[in-house]
């Protein structure tokens, strides 16, 4: 009876999964505690008190700096990564094969497949997933650094 308890809720654990990474969305033109809401990984509108972006105004951020959720709105790609973006690296195991990440957080083991497996884990407090490394979790992006942009 308990191999049988474990099994289904193994199943269950995979479909909530699977449902859960259907429905996440990047935060992006979503009003943050800086008062911008980034619209992609380099512009952003501010917010003027309230939870809608104005969106008469955009302001791009300069070279080097992206989009984030720090008191200073634009910052240094290599310290922070950006708190919108492109999220087309997200559950792909390419280019390591090792892992993909599937969220800014979380990650899922590849096995060397195309797809990753429901092998999966999360980054500590303060880490965030980057498939271009060995690490999984790292703690400061590079300009190489492949960061799923899911919350």
């Amino acid at each position: 009876m308990y191999v049988l308890l474990s099994k289904n809720n193994f199943h269950l654990q995979v479909i909530l999964v699977v449902v859960s990474i259907g429905w996440i969305q990047a935060d992006c033109d979503v009003c943050q505690s800086n008062g911008a809401a980034c619209i992609n990984q380099t512009a952003y509108n501010l917010c003027f008190g309230d939870k809608t972006p104005d969106v008469n105004q955009t302001f791009v951020c300069t070279e080097g700096l992206v989009c984030t959720d720090q008191p200073v709105i634009c910052f240094q790609r290599s310290e922070n990564p950006a708190s919108c973006g492109d999220t087309d690296s997200c559950g792909r195991c390419a280019p390591n094969y090792t892992f993909a990440c599937t969220s800014r957080s979380t990650f899922a083991f590849c096995f060397g497949a195309l797809t990753p497996t429901n092998v999966t884990g999360s980054c500590p407090d303060g880490y965030f997933c980057d498939a271009s490394t060995q690490e999984i979790c790292v703690t400061k992006a590079t300009d190489d650094s492949i960061i799923c942009h899911l919350n």
